[in-house]
């Protein structure tokens, strides 16, 4: 049996069911927007929030590596995270000494001492370094050189009045945490100096006329700036004094140019000819602060 309604005609029951699954849309709409809430039982007075768990992880999937400092990372092949175990971080290492420990005054004889032996150059320097923690030793030095010398296998005389130079650099004690009175230590500095040059006597011989003829170029002036390393040792003599020896590397790194050629001798580093020199030092000890054997942070 068929009713019409203003909208046409439609079977019966049919209204019904169109309302039927309105409704039922209605209810999924309104219960998928609903927020669930899970309830919280409220603390007591004086009781505190339980702690979130740690993230946890699977272990058999965890692969060590060493970072910079020789640390133990823990590191996730899966995630890429990096984990540190602190049962296998290394300790610090302990400063037996403060850190600023002492003050060493020095006096290098190495060249008169060479002149003694009749060395024609050179004259002598004073330096001072800072003890800190007895390990690193800021440096620092200031000298007079000159040189006087006529080469027996040369046809002239180079001088070089007293000129200064001075260094600046810094070396390591390996035996930072042992006797202060001996130390092993390496060490870096760069030299400057300024100074004036002269060849005199220079024999040229003439040949045909078998007349040889003298020239002489003077007040040649000129710097330099050179490298050191350096590898050395400090005894204790008596009380504050010690006494050490250095061995020393040495190389130029830049000097003026001059159109005659390159000076013989540079106040400070000593004859171009060499890499290799020393030096023989006397060495007096200002204490500064006593050795007080604590971890230094």
């Amino acid at each position: 049996m068929w009713w019409r309604s203003e909208a046409g005609r439609c079977p019966r029951g049919g209204w019904l069911a169109t309302l039927v699954a309105a409704i039922v849309m209605l209810t999924c709409l309104s219960a998928s927007g609903q927020r669930r809430v899970t309830p919280v039982t409220p603390l007591e007075p004086g009781v505190s929030a339980p702690k979130p768990k740690a993230e946890e992880f699977d272990k058999s999937r965890l692969a060590e590596r060493l970072d910079a400092d020789g640390n133990v990372l823990l590191v996730d092949t899966v995630t890429g995270k990096e984990y540190v175990d602190s049962t296998l971080l290394k300790a610090p290492p302990k400063m037996e000494f403060p850190l600023l420990h002492e003050v060493v005054a020095g006096l290098n004889i190495w060249d008169p001492a060479m002149r003694a032996f009749g060395q024609k150059y050179g004259l002598a320097d004073v330096w001072a370094e800072l003890s800190m923690h007895n390990r690193y030793f800021p440096f620092i030095a200031a000298g007079l050189g000159n040189c006087d010398d006529a080469p027996s296998d040369q046809n002239f005389r180079f001088k070089t009045p007293l000129s200064p130079y001075f260094k600046i650099g810094a070396s390591y004690n390996f035996l930072y945490n042992s006797n202060p009175d001996y130390r092993l230590q390496m060490g870096l500095r760069y030299g400057f100096t300024s100074y004036k040059w002269s060849l005199e006597d220079v024999t040229v011989d003439e040949g045909y006329w078998n007349e040889p003829s003298h020239f002489a170029l003077t007040d040649q002036k000129s710097t330099a700036g050179y490298l050191e390393v350096t590898l050395g040792i400090k005894v204790k003599i008596v009380k504050g004094f010690s006494m050490g020896w250095t061995i020393v590397y040495h190389s130029i790194l830049h000097e003026t140019k001059n159109p005659y050629g390159q000076p013989m001798y540079i106040p400070g580093y000593g004859k171009r000819n060499g890499s290799i020199t020393g030096n023989f030092s006397l060495m007096y000890t200002i204490p500064l602060n006593k050795k007080r054997g604590q971890e230094v942070e």
